[in-house]
């Protein structure tokens, strides 16, 4: 790397790390965030939980029909594939936004722009973790069969936010100085959405399928369905994410060490 670069990405490490020293901030506002969005709300964050399964339950018997597939075997599969895409499509989508919303407070008040992306994480993964009830619940109506597999999820589930961090965090930067980028992902997102193994199964696809084998939602999806399911996701899911972390890590360090510090001129 050459001296410029290399300041950049030390810039860029400096800003991540100031924002995770700031947990305090994001957390307590990645809560307010969902705390506000059902406020005065009867049911409250309950309809998290209870949108969730009406959509999992609705579209899982609906495809179990169209597939002509087991409802007991399908059932589970498109539980985890809708709560965990919720994840990471909420988290793709409003990374574009994420600077654009918390304007007033970046204007304001000298923090790590990566705080602001952390906050945007937190309060998905408190939704994530409303979410997450329908998965026990179908695993324990269908009795699904669990083994050590399930730790498996902890790492899957590190890479996934990482991964996400980095997206988010350049997906931030872009959005703040062009205001289409939010629109444009969106687009994507839900592309997205009909070629990755959501709802349904990558053994539908020929062996080795592009859509299977180049699509980091597939790898995502992988590593986080399958320990819940009682199957050891395959090598190749955890090999990609791995090497997907370290480069876009790399690159979104020194894209932040020269251009964050510009967002609070673009908003």
């Amino acid at each position: 790397m050459t001296n410029s670069v290399m300041e950049q990405f030390s810039r860029g490490v400096a800003d991540v790390g100031e924002g995770i020293a700031s947990w305090r901030v994001w957390w307590m506002l990645g809560r307010n965030d969902i705390g506000r969005r059902y406020r005065r709300s009867k049911v409250g964050q309950l309809w998290l939980t209870l949108s969730m399964g009406a959509m999992v339950f609705g579209m899982g018997f609906v495809y179990a029909t169209l597939f002509k597939v087991d409802i007991a075997s399908y059932l589970p599969y498109v539980a985890t594939g809708l709560v965990f895409w919720g994840l990471i499509a909420t988290a793709l989508t409003e990374s574009c936004s994420a600077f654009i919303d918390n304007e007033a407070i970046i204007k304001q008040v000298a923090l790590g722009r990566f705080t602001y992306i952390l906050r945007m994480m937190a309060r998905n993964l408190i939704v994530l973790a409303h979410n997450a009830i329908i998965i026990v619940i179908v695993l324990v109506i269908i009795q699904v069969p669990q083994n050590w597999s399930l730790l498996m999820l902890i790492p899957g589930m590190l890479l996934v936010i990482v991964n996400l961090g980095w997206i988010g965090y350049v997906l931030a930067i872009i959005g703040a100085r062009f205001r289409d980028i939010p629109q444009i992902v969106q687009s994507a997102v839900q592309i997205l959405f009909f070629v990755s193994p959501v709802i349904f199964r990558p053994s539908q696809l020929p062996t080795n399928h592009p859509v299977i084998l180049f699509n980091p939602i597939a790898w995502m999806l992988e590593v986080l369905r399958e320990p819940m399911l009682g199957v050891w996701p395959s090598a190749f899911a955890y090999t990609a994410l791995i090497v997907m972390m370290v480069v876009g890590w790399a690159f979104a360090l020194v894209f932040a060490g020269r251009y964050a510090q510009r967002v609070v001129y673009w908003l």
